[in-house]
């Protein structure tokens, strides 16, 4: 998010809550150094969200949303990805096991043997 969005949002912020918004230069240099990596638009949306449910202006991490880093994020989905390529190859690597193991394997329990013939 630019500095000119901050602005932005502050000024939707100062229509619903008038006085409770401080709009100094340092809180908006304050509040761009914590939204600065944060689309704007999804800053938008949840104070829209936000502002329909509490009488009280949003802190930062309401206004983020209450979902943290989008980084971590993407982050989590890339390793997700990862992950389920990694099943996919192990999947496709896997041998069936030799016919007739699972019988060979009930006739050992019920004879309590345990050595293989």
């Amino acid at each position: 998010m630019k500095r000119a969005q901050v602005i932005d949002l502050l000024i939707k912020l100062k229509e619903e809550y008038a006085h409770q918004i401080d709009t100094s230069d340092t809180e908006i240099d304050r509040l761009h150094e914590n939204l600065k990596d944060f689309p704007f638009d999804v800053a938008c949306k949840n104070v829209e969200q936000h502002m329909l449910t509490n009488p009280w202006p949003p802190k930062i991490a309401q206004i983020r949303g209450g979902v943290g880093d989008l980084r971590d994020q993407r982050k989590a989905k890339d390793q997700t990805a990862e992950y389920f390529a990694e099943r996919d190859k192990a999947q496709a690597a896997a041998k069936a096991m030799p016919a007739g193991w699972k019988e060979e394997l009930y006739a050992r329990l019920k004879s309590g043997t345990t050595a293989r013939h």
